[in-house]
C-alpha cells in the first residue's frame, strides 16, 4: 500500500473539490490525485458514461472512463470512507445500450483493457469517427475498423427525466440522434469516449421504462493499478495470466478495492463505506446508469452522463476488506428492514409468552462481496461479513436468512449480504454510528 506519487496529501484541503476530468481507464495509485478534500467536505463530479462509449474507445484502456481520485484528509490505509450520495442527476437525454459481442483479432487478450488495430497493430490506438452505424469506428492511423465490440442485440433508449421515463427508438431516430451523437449523450467537454449513439442501435423499438439512476463505479483507488472496469472479484479475474501489460498474479487481486459494483442500491441516500488502500483513499466515481434491473443480466445497461455530489467522512481505524452498503430505507429487503414501534411491541408481548428476558437490537448493513462466480461471489460477502462482525459464517447465513436476504448486484460475481446486525458488533466494527444515521435509533 502506497502514497507513491500522491502529493495531494501535501496541499491544504479544500472543502469541497469539483471533478471534471477523467483518467485513460487505469487506477494507479502512483498517480497525483485532485484535492485532498477536507474530512467532512464534499466531491462534486460530471462523470463520463461507463461502458459502451469507452468500450469503442480503445485509447481508453480500463472498459470505463472514470474521474481522477480524489485524497481525503486524514485517510489512511486501514481507515475507511463513509461516502454520503446527496445527489445523482443525470444530463443526457438519450443513450444506447445492448448485448455485446467480441470482435476477435481487434484485442490482445482482454477487448475491455488491450483494444489493438487488426490492419496495423497498433496498441491502444486512437480513432476517428467516418460517418454513423456499427462501421463508424476507424483507427486513426491506418482506417481500419477498429472496435473490440460490437452490438449483439441493441437499443437506444431517450429519457423524460422530469417524468421519469424512457423509451427506445425506432431506425430513423435513432440514425438522427447519432448524427448529434455527443450533444444527446451530454459527453463531458473532458471526455474522449466514442459516444454509443454513433452506433444507432435499434433491435428494440417501443419498449417503455422507469428512470432510477444510480453509481456503477464508486469507491476507493486499489493498491496497485488496475484496469477501472475489473476493480472487482468478477473482472478482476480477467487480469490473472493476462498477456497485456495490466496482467496480474491471483494473489494481487486482494489489491482491488471493489469499486466497480453495479449495484442498483448505489444511489441518492445511501451511504456506502469503503476500504482506504493508498494514503489519501482516492474517491473516484463514473458509470452513471439511468436505470437496471438488479444483475444487469445483459451485461450491460443504459450509462449515462451525470453530475453528483458525494460528502466524504472518514472512519478511523474501520479496517475494511470491501464496501459495506448502507442502502436506504426503502431499497432493504423487507426482512431486512428495521422494526416499527408496533411490531417491537408485538413481539415483547411474543417473547414474553415463551421466556425471552431480551430482544436483540439491531440494524441492517449490506455487505458487498466479489468472486469469479455468483456462489464465489456470496462466499465472499458471507466471510467478509463474519470477520467484520466477529461472527461464524453459518451464524451470518442464519442472520441473512431471517432478517435480510442476499442479492445480486452483477452478474457473474457481485452480491450484497444484507442482514440485520447486533448494535454491539456494529459498535466493535465501527459501523454503529452510520447505521443509526441511516436508519435511526434501534
Amino acid at each position: 500500500m502506497s502514497d507513491k506519487g500522491n502529493k495531494s496529501s501535501e496541499k491544504e484541503a479544500l472543502r469541497t473539490v469539483f471533478v471534471n476530468q477523467f483518467t485513460n481507464g487505469i487506477l494507479d495509485p502512483s498517480k497525483p490525485m485532485l484535492g485532498p478534500v477536507k474530512d467532512g467536505g464534499h466531491i462534486v463530479a460530471n462523470t463520463a458514461p461507463g461502458c459502451w462509449g469507452p468500450m469503442i474507445t480503445p485509447e481508453i484502456r480500463g472498459g470505463h472512463e472514470v474521474t481522477v481520485p480524489v485524497a481525503v484528509e486524514r485517510a489512511e490505509p486501514g481507515d475507511a470512507i463513509a461516502i454520503f450520495i446527496e445527489d445523482i442527476t443525470v444530463t443526457s437525454l438519450a443513450t444506447a445500450s445492448g448485448n455485446d459481442r467480441v470482435i476477435e483479432g481487434r484485442f490482445l487478450g482482454d477487448p475491455y483493457v488491450a483494444g489493438k488495430c487488426p490492419h496495423c497493430g497498433t496498441l491502444y490506438p486512437k480513432t476517428v469517427v467516418k460517418g454513423i452505424g456499427p462501421e463508424a469506428i476507424r483507427c486513426a492511423n491506418c482506417g481500419t475498423e477498429a472496435s473490440p465490440f460490437a452490438f449483439a442485440h441493441g437499443y437506444t433508449i431517450a429519457f423524460d427525466h422530469e417524468a421519469g421515463v424512457g423509451v427506445t427508438l425506432p431506425k430513423e431516430a435513432t440514425e438522427r440522434i447519432a448524427q448529434e451523437a455527443k450533444k444527446y449523450a451530454a459527453l463531458p467537454d473532458n471526455s474522449i469516449q466514442n459516444p454509443v449513439l454513433i452506433l444507432a442501435p435499434h433491435d428494440l423499438v417501443g419498449v417503455a421504462t422507469r428512470l432510477r439512476p444510480f453509481l456503477g463505479q464508486l469507491g476507493t483507488t486499489p493498491s496497485m493499478p488496475m484496469p477501472d472496469s475489473h476493480n472487482a472479484g468478477d473482472f478482476g479475474v480477467f487480469l490473472v495470466n493476462a498477456p497485456h501489460e495490466y496482467g496480474i498474479k491471483e494473489e494481487q487481486l486482494l489489491n482491488r478495492s471493489d469499486g466497480h459494483m453495479d449495484i442498483s442500491d448505489v444511489r441518492e441516500g445511501a451511504i456506502l463505506i469503503c476500504p482506504v488502500k493508498v494514503k489519501g483513499g482516492g474517491v473516484y466515481v463514473g458509470d452513471m446508469h439511468a436505470l437496471q434491473g438488479d444483475g444487469e443480466i445483459a451485461g450491460h445497461t443504459c450509462d449515462v452522463s451525470g453530475t453528483t455530489t458525494l460528502k466524504v467522512r472518514v472512519l478511523k481505524n474501520v479496517n475494511l476488506e470491501g464496501p459495506v452498503l448502507l442502502p436506504r430505507h426503502d431499497d432493504l429487503p423487507y426482512l431486512a428492514r428495521p422494526l416499527s414501534y408496533e411490531e417491537k411491541e408485538k413481539v415483547a408481548k411474543l417473547a414474553k409468552q415463551f421466556g425471552v428476558k431480551e430482544i436483540e437490537k439491531s440494524l441492517p448493513v449490506s455487505v458487498v462481496g466479489t468472486g469469479a462466480d455468483l456462489n464465489k461471489a456470496t462466499d465472499n460477502g458471507l466471510e467478509r461479513a463474519a470477520k467484520l462482525f466477529g461472527m461464524s459464517v453459518p451464524e451470518v447465513k442464519n442472520r441473512a436468512t431471517i432478517s435480510g436476504g442476499i442479492r445480486i448486484g452483477r452478474h457473474p460475481g457481485v452480491v450484497q449480504v444484507i442482514f440485520r446486525v447486533p448494535i454491539d458488533r456494529l459498535e466493535k466494527a465501527g459501523l454503529l454510528e452510520m447505521a443509526v444515521k441511516q436508519y435511526g435509533e434501534p
